[in-house]
């Protein structure tokens, strides 16, 4: 409560300083009040004359949606114009991509995933802090991930061990390239079948899915 006080009275100080009015907002996010956080974020985006500013207030504007849930709509509509801003950064495809893949739009997944990766001109580790943006192997892995979903099984998992030997690609990003490789290649089938009803993917359809196509190779 402290660091909300202090940042308030640093607003009221100077209401016209776009970076105040960000702080603000982030400490109102950070308790979780997201309706606040992204009135400060849209006054600082229209205030500040520095495009990277206004590009990560976008970012975080379409984060506090995504947090309300049911805004998926807006979430997308907030990385659109974030993308419009800088077209060369890569963190507003990734949630752009992460949006499509909640709704299971996966041809637009797909699509938005392979346009970051060609549009992105930022080096690898030039990135922009808490916008769940992992490093620049997100958008690969996203990638992989709807080609899988789209029934291409094949290209999905080339495209995950491509991903899994990434330099600078982290432990976690290995990890789960490995399951999907797993996966793909029809091992632990009917243990991974079994898993949590808390899993975010349908992982029995999805496996179903690959045997039939594998016996259906065999058959031909």
């Amino acid at each position: 409560m402290q660091e909300l006080i202090s940042k308030i009275e640093q607003y009221i100080a100077d209401p016209d300083e776009p970076l105040n009015s960000f702080e603000l907002g982030y400490q109102y996010e950070l308790m979780g009040h997201m309706a606040s956080a992204m009135g400060y974020y849209l006054k600082c985006a229209e205030l500040t004359d520095e495009t990277k500013v206004a590009y990560e207030c976008l970012l975080r504007k379409a984060i506090c949606l995504e947090a309300l849930k049911d805004r998926n709509a807006h979430v997308r509509n907030s990385c659109l114009l974030a993308i419009g801003l800088m077209p060369e950064r890569p963190e507003a495809y990734h949630l752009l991509t992460i949006s499509y893949e909640r709704a299971g739009l996966w041809q637009e997944s797909y699509a938005w995933s392979r346009t970051g990766q060609r549009l992105n001109g930022v080096p690898k580790n030039d990135r922009i802090p808490n916008v769940n943006y992992e490093g620049y192997y997100t958008l690969p892995f996203q990638e992989a991930v709807a080609l899988w979903w789209l029934g291409r099984f094949d290209e999905s998992l080339t495209k995950f061990k491509e991903v899994q030997k990434l330099d600078g690609i982290s432990p976690t990003y290995i990890g789960h390239c490995q399951w999907n490789i797993d996966n793909l290649e029809g091992k632990d089938a009917d243990k991974l079948a079994s898993q949590s009803e808390n899993s975010t993917t349908d992982k029995e359809e999805i496996i179903k899915k690959i045997l039939a196509k594998r016996e259906n190779k065999k058959d031909a």
